[in-house]
Order: C-alpha cells, then structure tokens, then sequence
C-alpha cells in the first residue's frame, strides 16, 4: 500500500517534493511505467511521475485540438515560447506523419513500396 507521506500539521501546505514523492510511489505500486528496463544498457525501468502525468495531459490536450494559446494557459507556461518548444514540435512532427500516411495510402500500391 502507497505511504502518502501525508501526515502534516494544520493547516501547513504540502510540499512540493512529498506530492511529487507521492505520486512517483503510485505510479510504481500501479506498475505505470515510461521507461522498460533494459539489462544490456543498465537503463533502469522508469515509473509515472508528476512530470510523466503532465506532459501526458499536455499530449491529450493537444491532440484533442486544443490551442497552443489554451495550452500555455492551462499547463501555466510564463512565457509562450516555453509553450512551443516543447509542444511546437510534436504538432510539426504529427502533421507530417500525418501527411505522409495520407500520402502513401493514397497514391502507392503495396507492390510500389520497398520491400512490399
């Protein structure tokens, strides 16, 4: 079972690392993970965190159609360019991939493709 690290006194605020510590727990006891482990590079598997969770909110957002204008507000960016340099590219990237596979579905044959 997940130990909250809530215990506080009153009236006193979370800090900022118990509920980032919380929520990393969670996401392990929940088995919610970013990262495979992986033996032969030693690279340690990898559980949600806050981090993990916002930005995964941030991709629904924007995949849903909202703004980049809206997405600063919500994800509480101080500056625009924060907004695009991190949410900028994926939308340039979706779109070409999207480009693309309309591209090839429409005007190649299977037999046209490389090894198809």
């Amino acid at each position: 079972m997940v130990n909250l690290e809530l215990k506080r006194k009153r009236n006193e605020q979370l800090s900022v690392d118990c509920v980032s510590r919380t929520i990393a727990q969670i996401g392990k006891e929940a088995n919610v993970v970013v990262t495979k482990e992986n033996e032969s590079t030693g690279i340690r598997a990898k559980f949600a965190s806050a981090h993990d969770l916002r930005r995964g909110c941030a991709t629904r957002l924007m995949n849903s159609g909202v703004s980049a204008e809206t997405l600063k507000v919500i994800m509480r960016h101080a500056d625009f360019a924060t907004t695009e340099k991190h949410y900028g590219a994926i939308r340039s990237a979706q779109a070409a991939g999207d480009e693309l596979q309309e591209k090839l579905k429409s005007k190649t044959k299977k037999s046209a493709l490389v090894g198809g």
